[in-house]
């Protein structure tokens, strides 16, 4: 019984391999000609999907940058080329030299009769004048043709190439209504096809436009890079078993756009997205579309939520108005950016055609200058002076020094801001009324060695780490003589900072002597909402400051409002405590004014920074009362004029 069954699977298995056998003889040998002739005449050509870039939004869900869908009118490469010859009399060499030009007598309109359909249509529908449709193609020719001459002397035959049956954009940004009446009546546009193009939208202008960033196209040499990285991202993935492959998804295609400056360039891979592919059988012979084939839909990039509050950006650029230079609102206890404010500002939306003009300007619109400008404090740095004095013990509270409006060290005369000086001061009535002999003298007890640790204890001369590009570190000099501690004590000298380092500085104060990590990545989630990753501080360190020595300072800081140098500014209303800075630029009546300072003192929630370039007045003067107008928004229940 069982050798018959066993028989039978044996006849079974040979019919079917017989019939396989028989089938492949078919295909292979008796009709080769006929599938050879179809896939002659058959190719497959692939284009990319664009993917939808992420949104950028504040804290609270605001909209500050989203793509918007535009459309494109692209035409098939052949369609171009017949009306460049017939319209523009472009010459293209390897045209009279084809068997086909040569047996024919008639024209070219007469043999290609419906490839200029489209054009005189389009033109139509657009109120276009052919010719400005046809406005680019010679360069698209151009390039086209030299890349099929190349290929063609390198095969040593004729070759039809794959951008032969791309599309290419002759009108862009086409109203949705006119896209429709294309769409329903596409046999009147042959040849032509829609192409749905992202564009990036900043709703609110010019706001935040330095936190932002904006976009831009590869150039290419950019192109080269990314799509070398792209190329390892690819082996990568497929070394390591995941199924994303150059067969599903495209990299950076030329002339693509990508994030310039601002958070659009520092989180350019997740707000980026995945392009997808579309895979399309054509006829050769006249290039049409046959069928998809495949289709890969493109992976939006994720949202990114920011730390600022759009609010307070926003009254805080109101509040800087036309002055040259910056505002930073930090939490002193989160290091969360608020606002970051800086003047000059630009226009995202409208950069491709402001950029040449903008980047030429002398007050340099482009620069961040919370972050990138790197200048002399001035007496806001006496409370770093003052931590390390104390700290070292190098003087105490109660240390007095007298200042007749000047003091000497060998044959240099060094002066305080005030002619008449400010008497005999301990350290109390000194940081309120800005004495700089007070600080002068304590440099020469102090030493430049700690008063450069304590510096850097303090982040001054070292970049904050926050999350965005080009970040500035200032300058720290490691001082060599005493008359060169002397002058960095008060913040002047070869010192540079940033007003995020001041901010940041002050924020150990307010919150107690904890240098904080600035950051404005809230988080980041996907397309489907979720969350896929938060911001994780990586630098944040416990200074070793003394309670007592922090309480000093704390009163001292509220005396500057109070009794000080930013007396009757408005700004003891909100319990502001602070400091006052001039720093001078070594031209007459030429001043960096600062204000730095957190509110409120018995409880800080909000430290800030506010610096105005390149003015005749003082600190005080200049920045307090722009310090008081930000306050009146941060604090409107404190206002009295509510």
């Amino acid at each position: 019984m069982y050798p018959f069954r066993f028989k039978m699977i044996l006849i079974i298995f040979f019919l079917l391999f017989t019939g396989i056998v028989v089938r492949l003889f078919q295909l292979q040998i008796i009709e080769s000609d006929k599938y050879k002739g179809i896939s002659k005449t058959r190719r497959l050509t692939s284009y990319a999907l664009d993917s939808i870039r992420g949104s950028i939004v504040d804290r609270h869900g605001n909209v500050l940058a989203v793509d918007h869908h535009t459309f494109d009118i692209t035409v098939q490469y052949k369609n171009l080329l017949y009306c460049a010859i017939t319209y523009k009399n472009k010459t293209i060499s390897r045209i009279p030299e084809m068997e086909v030009h040569k047996k024919t007598k008639k024209s070219c309109k007469e043999c290609h009769e419906k490839q200029d359909v489209w054009l005189k249509k389009l033109s139509q529908l657009l109120n276009i004048q052919p010719e400005k449709l046809l406005e680019g193609t010679n360069q698209i020719i151009e390039r086209v043709e030299k890349l099929k001459q190349n290929i063609e002397k390198k095969y040593g035959r004729a070759v039809r190439i794959k951008e032969e049956t791309d599309f290419y954009p002759v009108a862009a940004n086409v109203a949705w209504e006119k896209v429709i009446q294309i769409e329903i009546n596409q046999d009147n546009f042959p040849g032509t096809r829609i192409t749905p193009k992202p564009k990036r939208i900043y709703p609110e202008q010019e706001l935040a436009a330095h936190i932002l960033g904006y976009m831009s196209n590869l150039n290419e040499d950019e192109w080269k890079v990314h799509s070398n990285n792209w190329n390892n991202f690819i082996l990568a993935s497929s070394s390591a078993g995941d199924d994303t492959s150059s067969l599903l998804y495209d990299g950076y295609a030329k002339n693509d756009t990508v994030g310039r400056a601002g958070v659009e360039s520092q989180y350019e891979e997740e707000l980026r997205g995945l392009r997808g592919k579309r895979f399309e059988e054509i006829i050769c012979k006249n290039t049409q579309i046959e069928k998809t084939v495949l289709e890969r839909p493109s992976i939006p990039g994720n949202t990114l939520y920011l730390t600022l509050d759009s609010q307070i950006q926003a009254h805080a650029e109101k509040s800087l108005g036309k002055n040259l230079g910056a505002i930073v609102v930090m939490n002193p206890g989160t290091g969360e950016i608020l606002a970051m404010a800086s003047n000059p500002r630009f226009n995202p939306n409208t950069i491709d055609k402001d950029f040449s003009k903008l980047i030429r300007r002398p007050s340099k619109p482009f620069l961040n200058r919370a972050v990138q400008g790197a200048l002399p404090p001035g007496s806001i740095f006496k409370i770093i002076t003052a931590t390390a004095a104390l700290s070292s013990n190098s003087i105490t509270t109660q240390t007095p020094f007298e200042c007749p409006g000047y003091t000497k060290y060998k044959n240099i005369v060094f002066r305080c801001w005030s002619d008449y000086g400010h008497g005999l001061v301990t350290l109390e009535d000194a940081i309120p009324y800005s004495c700089n002999v007070f600080f002068f003298e304590t440099a020469k007890m102090l030493g430049g060695d700690t008063l450069y640790a304590w510096a850097k204890k303090f982040g001054i001369g070292e970049k904050t780490g926050i999350d965005l590009p080009h970040e500035k570190s200032g300058n720290l000099p490691k001082t060599a003589t005493t008359a060169s501690v002397m002058n960095v004590a008060i913040g002047q000298g070869a010192l540079l900072t940033t007003p995020l380092q001041l901010v940041r500085a002050y924020a150990v104060i307010a919150n107690g002597g904890t240098l904080v990590q600035p950051h404005l990545l809230l988080k980041i989630t996907n397309s489907r909402g979720e969350t896929v990753r938060s911001f994780q501080s990586e630098n944040t360190q416990k200074l070793q400051i003394p309670p007592a020595i922090i309480s000093t300072l704390r009163m001292a800081l509220q005396d500057v409002v109070t009794r000080g140098t930013a007396k009757d500014k408005g700004l003891d209303i909100y319990k502001v405590a602070g400091k006052t800075g001039t720093a001078e630029t070594g031209r007459h009546k030429d001043n960096h004014a600062w204000f730095v300072g957190y509110a409120p003192y018995d409880n800080p929630q909000y430290c800030f920074a506010i610096l105005v370039e390149h003015t005749s007045g003082h600190g005080g003067d200049i920045a307090g009362p722009i310090a008081t107008e930000l306050m009146s928004y941060l604090f409107p229940e404190m206002n009295p004029a509510s």
